[in-house]
């Protein structure tokens, strides 16, 4: 990883973002990452922010390198969580969590593990 900072300009845009906290070295959160990736055609106007816990960081970047996610920049946003805002801001029950947020940074739905690309669809613009 490049230590980049994600700021609210990097989710500043009209679009829902799909926000999923997630485990670099769980199997549910892989594959929910590739079929985001399978599926990435359908992001015209939505962006994928994916966040792991501070603690993931020595796996991320071949987790980032398996699931080409650093193919899609300004598409998928791949990042570690450093200052526990997902304790402080989230209650989630399982790995791995998507959040949707509307344009207005609204949350509409939450799901707890993995998702069938049908179940998202109607969320990524």
């Amino acid at each position: 990883m490049d230590g980049k900072v994600i700021t609210n300009k990097e989710v500043d845009y009209h679009g829902n973002l799909v926000v999923m906290l997630f485990n670099p070295t769980c199997e549910h959160c892989q594959d929910q990452t590739d079929l985001f990736e399978k599926n990435i055609f359908l992001f015209k106007k939505s962006k994928l922010l994916m966040i792991a816990a501070p603690t993931m960081g020595p796996y991320l970047q071949n987790f980032i390198t398996t699931y080409h996610t650093d193919q899609y920049p300004g598409t998928i946003i791949v990042g570690l969580d450093s200052n526990s805002t997902i304790d402080k801001t989230f209650r989630y029950e399982s790995l791995p969590q998507i959040n949707i947020y509307d344009a207005n940074r609204k949350l509409i739905k939450v799901f707890s593990g993995n998702r069938p690309i049908d179940s998202l669809k109607r969320y990524i613009q």
